[in-house]
């Protein structure tokens, strides 16, 4: 039973390769919307908080996307799945 559960459970070092992985990504798929949100607060000082508000959002919401408990639980099964074999 406990070769069983191992395949289920990421060692410490693994769930930090995992959660830098997991950054990378939502990096690289946000990007255009940092970007758009980046264009938009170009040369803006105060007026970025209303004036971007909308770009801030859906940046906030594609990282937000990422960190969510389901959407790392998924991640992490499909990590485990990948990087072990099945016993």
């Amino acid at each position: 039973m406990a070769s069983q559960n191992s395949t289920h459970v990421m060692s410490n070092r693994e769930f930090e390769t995992f959660m830098k992985n997991r950054k990378l990504e939502a990096y690289k798929a946000c990007d255009p919307l940092v970007q758009e949100f980046v264009a938009c607060s170009r040369n803006r000082v105060f007026s970025v908080l209303w004036a971007c508000s909308e770009q801030s959002k859906r940046m906030k919401d594609c990282i937000r996307s990422f960190a969510e408990e389901k959407s790392v639980m998924a991640a992490g099964e499909e990590y485990l799945r990948t990087h072990r074999r099945q016993v």
